[in-house]
C-alpha cells in the first residue's frame, strides 16, 4: 500500500527523524528505509508507514478533535463546591494516583 504523505502536516518523530549515512551507503532514517539526500522524493520513490504509525496518526486527530477542557464537568465541580456539597474522597484519590503510577511503569 502507497501512502501520500505530502502536506499531511505533523508527523511522529519516527517518521521524521533526521538522516544519515555511513561509508558508501544510501542515508537511512529510524525505520531503515533509505532517504533520498535532498528531501525530495525521485520518481518512483515510495515511502511505506507501518499499520502502527497509521493508526498512531488516527489517534493523534482523534484526540486533536477533543475538547481541551470539559467545560460541563468543570462547572458542575465549581456549583458543588460553591454550594458545599462536593465530597473529597481521600481513599479513591490515593487509589487513583497508585493506578496511575502503576499504568506508567512504576510500582507493582
Amino acid at each position: 500500500m502507497t501512502i501520500d504523505i505530502s502536506n499531511s502536516g505533523h508527523l511522529p518523530p519516527a517518521l521524521t527523524s533526521t538522516v544519515s549515512g555511513h561509508g558508501n551507503s544510501a542515508p537511512r532514517n529510524d525505520a531503515g528505509a533509505v532517504a533520498s539526500e535532498t528531501g525530495n522524493a525521485k520518481s518512483g520513490d515510495t515511502v511505506s508507514i507501518t499499520g502502527t504509525a497509521q493508526h498512531l496518526r488516527q489517534l493523534e486527530h482523534s484526540l486533536a478533535q477533543q475538547p481541551v477542557v470539559d467545560t460541563q464537568r468543570v462547572e458542575a465541580t465549581k456549583r458543588a463546591i460553591d454550594n458545599g456539597s462536593y465530597q473529597i474522597d481521600p481513599s479513591r484519590i490515593a487509589s487513583k494516583m497508585i493506578e496511575l503510577e502503576r499504568a506508567l511503569g512504576g510500582a507493582h
